[in-house]
């Protein structure tokens, strides 16, 4: 136990050492380039990689409304590849295209960063991100969370049959088009394995997460139309699923608008959050926005969350270790 004890601290150190070293050699630019219809920010040593989605109508343009958090977010080291949120009826299809798209994306980002004359760990960019190397997060805010959470439930896809999976959750119709969306993909690239994922004040909403204009979406309600999977759906497939074990939740004191969402999380899934969720005192739903000036303190529990879960990572991959001394040896030395 105490030789347990001892290797999780000592991994905690070697996480926290490899974070202020790269502070300490960075002198790249934070700067956002399109790349594939995504906002890129490439790091020049990266130690890691980040998805981020954010909510409805912000999240459509996460380069300019959640600068501040990802540019604090890069500077400890990641590049961030922030994906614009869809409006859709068909979260399912958006899920699953989306995380095919970032295939050809991370190959891009490769050949851009060779470009730039950056030489340091390129090869993360290249690796299958279900390896188990401690490389790449996914974080979300409000309604993004859901995109996330869908692909969680898919990701136990590669272990079990669709039908299994989606466990009576949804209907036979919805069941086809998720199997058509899925037809001649391999299931692994869709996979979220090894994968851990921050969620910041998640939303499950129903049909007006679709339609911002809230008197339109109450008129598509009045004809018994909502997305797929609806806000019950999506709870059911959640509760069912054999995963969510790499997963932490920031929630916020005064936020109204994820207020039922995260009390369901934390009632469902009190076991298998890495740490209890404990909401930051005087903030509103919209903490995380912020251009040039933000949030510092979520800044920095972003940072420490995404550093808990590298470390929850690297314990269940103890070869990941030796790597990271490696990574951290190199960045030392530039």
């Amino acid at each position: 136990m105490a030789a347990e004890i001892f290797n999780h601290y000592k991994i905690v150190s070697l996480i926290a050492k490899l974070t202020i070293t790269y502070r300490k050699t960075m002198t790249s630019e934070f700067k956002f380039i399109p790349l594939q219809f995504h906002w890129v920010a490439i790091n020049p040593k990266p130690i890691g990689v980040v998805y981020f989605i954010g909510g409805a109508f912000f999240g459509t343009f996460p380069n300019l409304f959640y600068r501040y958090l990802l540019k604090q977010v890069f500077e400890r080291g990641y590049t961030i590849i922030a994906i614009p949120y869809r409006f859709t009826f068909r979260h399912w299809n958006v899920s699953i295209e989306m995380v095919k798209d970032l295939i050809g994306l991370r190959k891009a980002i490769y050949e851009e960063a060779k470009f730039l004359g950056y030489e340091d760990n390129l090869d993360l960019y290249l690796e299958d991100p279900t390896a188990g190397n401690p490389n790449y997060f996914w974080m979300g805010h409000s309604l993004g969370c859901k995109y996330i959470s869908l692909l969680e439930v898919l990701s136990d896809v590669e272990n079990t049959e669709l039908e299994q999976v989606l466990s009576g959750c949804v209907g036979k119709n919805q069941a086809e088009d998720i199997q058509k969306s899925l037809n001649n993909t391999d299931i692994h690239t869709v996979s979220l394995k090894n994968q851990p994922s921050l969620l910041l004040a998640p939303v499950i909403a129903g049909i007006d997460s679709a339609i911002p204009i809230a008197a339109l979406a109450k008129l598509v309600q009045s004809l018994g139309l909502d997305v797929q999977p609806n806000v019950q759906e999506t709870r059911c497939l959640i509760s069912n699923s054999n995963l969510f074990r790499l997963l932490e939740i920031i929630a916020f004191a005064k936020d109204l608008q994820a207020k039922d969402t995260v009390a369901w999380f934390i009632k469902e899934l009190s076991q298998q959050l890495l740490k209890p969720v404990v909401p930051l005192a005087n903030r509103t739903h919209l903490a995380p926005l912020g251009w040039r000036n933000g949030d510092q303190e979520l800044a920095d529990n972003v940072i420490k969350s995404i550093q808990e879960l590298r470390t929850q990572l690297i314990s269940c991959y103890p070869q990941s270790q030796e790597k990271e001394e490696l990574l951290m040896k190199m960045i030392s030395e530039h």
